[in-house]
């Protein structure tokens, strides 16, 4: 990379639905990239190339969904990363992003879209920059670990949640405090059930 940075993305988990993963491929493309991707009926897999590198994924076909599992993979392109960075965050992944720097590296731990650690290293010294309270209890991960349909579950789970946001929308439009409350509180309860089953 022309300014002497580099990403990986390591422990890549999340989930696009067929809008948001086109809608990704667009914006690769609007990076100057050229993106070719095939679809089967259980894989769809894509290649970006920029001047800098050549980058192949494989995402699996679930239930209508895109499940992107990698343990690892590094991009050279800032504007690629960036992209897959946006997007792995609107649709709630999980990812460890490292960002290498001359000075050293910036790791950012990303769960559900969202940071919950930050640490930089800089030769032998680490610092923890940000780091997120944890409000789930151990029933609740003992009874995430005793389900069995987790992947068959995330799907459902993700249609809910919307159906709550626009019930939520649709309560904020009318000042139905109740139901807003209601909305509230059930979005909290999904989000927790989505954390221990994405863990």
């Amino acid at each position: 990379m022309k300014d002497g940075k580099e990403l990986e993305y390591c422990n890549l988990a999340v989930w696009f639905d067929r809008q948001t993963l086109h809608a990704m491929l667009h914006a690769l493309v609007g990076t100057g990239a050229t993106v070719s991707w095939k679809e089967t009926q259980h894989q769809f897999h894509f290649l970006v190339c920029t001047q800098e590198s050549t980058s192949e994924w494989r995402l699996d076909r679930v239930n209508g969904f895109y499940k992107w599992q990698q343990p690892d993979c590094s991009i050279r392109d800032t504007r690629v990363a960036l992209v897959l960075y946006r997007y792995i965050q609107k649709a709630k992944g999980h990812v460890v992003v490292k960002m290498i720097h001359d000075s050293g590296v910036l790791v950012k731990h990303i769960r559900y879209g969202e940071a919950v650690r930050i640490v930089e290293i800089k030769g032998a010294e680490k610092k923890v920059i940000y780091e997120k309270a944890c409000s789930v209890t151990m029933d609740q991960v003992i009874a995430a670990l005793k389900r069995r349909d987790a992947e068959e579950r995330i799907p459902v789970l993700r249609l809910e949640l919307d159906y709550e946001l626009a019930t939520l929308f649709d309560a904020m439009q009318a000042k139905d405090t109740a139901q807003i409350h209601r909305s509230t509180e059930r979005l909290k309860q999904l989000r927790k059930e989505m954390l221990l089953l994405e863990a």
